[in-house]
C-alpha cells in the first residue's frame, strides 16, 4: 500500500513527481496454519513466498543538481541485504517480489548461490522516465531454487490505472503482472503469476474517496481473469503478489473467482480464506474500508493486501495448500521494527500429478 504515494512531494516542483507515504512500526503475532488435506498418489511438495520488498530509493538525484528524499523510512541498501539473508534462510522454492527497484544487487546478494532469477526491470532513476513522466519499471521479480526450471513466459502491463500526481500515484510506474512456466525437480508443472495492482491512498480511504482506485483495480482483476482463461491448460496455477485488495472493498469473489468457476473449466481458492476463514469470504462492506489501527502491514481483520490464490483446471494436476505462514515476528531489524511495510506471506502446496 505504501507503493508510490506521496513519495516525491518535494520533487513535484522539479519534475512533478510524488511517491511518499509512511507507516507505523509495530509488531504483530506470527500466523502459521496447516491444512488437514492429504492427497494420495504421485505428488510433489512446493513452497512459495510473496513479498513487497519496499525497494524505493531513500533519495534521488535530479540532473545531478537536486537530492530529494523519497523513502527515508524504507529498508535501503543495508536492510535490503538483510531481507536477502532472510529470504535465503527461509529457503522457499519460489519467491515473488514486488517493488524491487533500486536495491536489486542487495536483494539478490544472499540468494545468488542457491537461486536463479528472471529479468530485473531497473530502478527508479530519471534516465528511465518517459516523456509523459512514467518510470519504465514494473518492480517485479522472481527467484527460484536451482534445479527448478522456470521461464518468464510473459510480462503484461495493466490496461488501467488511476492517479498520475495524486491517489497513490500508480500511473508513475508500469505496474502489471508476470507469468512463469515452472517445472519442479520431480517433473511437476505449474504456472505462476506475480503482480502488483493499483493502490489506494490511505487518506483517500479514510475519507471514502478511493472509488476511482477501486474501479481501476477491478479492471485489473478482470484483465487478469481474461488473460488466465485465454491461456488455461491442464497445469495448475498459483497467483500471488501485492494486490492492494481487501475482500470487503473489492468484488474479487464475484468478478474473478466466481466468473472463472462459472466457466466449468477450473476451481479457484484463496489460501488464506481456505485455511484461516474456513472458506468464508468477507462480503462487500457498505462503508469506508481502511486498515486496522496500528497495523504495520496494511492488514484488516487479519487479511493482508498481499494474497496467494490457486487455480486447479478440470482434468489436470491439482494443487493442495498444506500450510500458510504470515511472518510478523521474524521479519525484523535489530531494534524489533519491521524491515519493510509488508509482512512475508508464504504457502506450502502439494501437487498431485495426473498420470501422463
Amino acid at each position: 500500500m505504501k507503493d508510490l504515494s506521496r513519495r516525491f512531494l518535494t520533487m513535484l516542483s522539479v519534475v512533478s513527481l510524488c511517491l511518499f507515504t509512511s507507516c507505523a512500526k509495530d509488531n504483530q503475532e506470527t500466523i502459521r496454519l496447516e491444512s488437514e488435506a492429504d492427497p494420495t498418489g504421485p505428488e510433489e511438495i512446493f513452497s512459495v513466498l510473496t513479498l513487497n520488498v519496499d525497494g524505493l530509493p531513500k533519495s534521488i538525484n535530479i540532473m545531478g543538481l537536486y537530492k530529494v528524499t523519497v523513502n527515508e523510512d524504507g529498508p535501503g541498501a543495508k536492510y535490503t541485504s538483510q531481507i536477502s539473508s532472510y529470504l535465503s534462510d527461509m529457503s522457499y522454492d519460489f519467491i515473488a517480489v514486488q517493488e524491487n527497484f533500486n536495491y536489486d544487487t542487495q536483494l539478490y546478494s544472499s540468494l545468488s548461490g542457491s537461486y536463479d532469477r528472471d529479468l530485473w526491470s531497473g530502478g527508479l532513476k530519471t534516465d528511465k522516465m518517459t516523456s509523459d513522466v512514467r518510470f519504465m519499471s514494473d518492480g517485479l521479480n522472481a527467484f527460484w531454487k536451482k534445479g527448478i526450471t522456470a521461464t518468464l513466459a510473459d510480462s503484461v502491463s495493466w490496461t488501467a490505472s488511476y492517479g498520475k500526481f495524486n491517489h497513490a500515484w500508480d500511473a508513475i510506474v508500469t505496474k502489471g503482472f508476470r507469468r512463469y512456466d515452472v517445472k519442479l525437480n520431480e517433473g511437476s508443472q505449474v504456472v505462476i503469476y506475480n503482480m502488483h495492482m493499483d493502490a489506494g491512498d490511505d487518506e483517500d480511504e479514510a475519507k471514502g474517496l478511493d472509488g476511482p482506485d477501486c474501479r481501476a483495480r477491478m479492471v485489473q482483476w478482470r484483465q487478469l481473469r481474461d488473460y488466465i482463461m485465454s491461456h488455461l491448460d491442464k497445469r495448475p496455477i498459483i497467483i500471488m503478489g501485492d494486490m492492494n485488495t481487501w475482500y470487503e472493498r473489492d468484488s474479487v469473489k464475484i468478478q474473478f473467482i466466481d466468473e472463472i468457476e462459472k466457466s466449468g473449466r477450473a476451481t479457484v481458492s484463496d489460501v488464506w480464506i481456505e485455511l484461516v476463514k474456513n472458506n468464508v469470504y468477507p462480503g462487500i462492506f457498505d462503508g469506508i474500508v481502511t486498515k486496522d489501527p496500528g497495523t504495520v502491514d496494511w492488514s484488516r481483520n487479519g487479511e493482508l493486501l498481499d494474497k496467494i490464490l490457486y487455480i486447479n483446471p478440470r482434468g489436470g494436476s491439482k494443487l493442495y495448500p498444506m500450510s500458510i505462514f504470515i511472518d510478523h515476528e521474524g521479519y525484523q531489524k535489530e531494534d524489533g521494527t519491521p524491515m519493510g511495510d509488508h509482512s512475508p506471506l508464504s504457502v506450502t502446496f502439494k501437487i498431485k500429478n495426473q498420470a501422463q
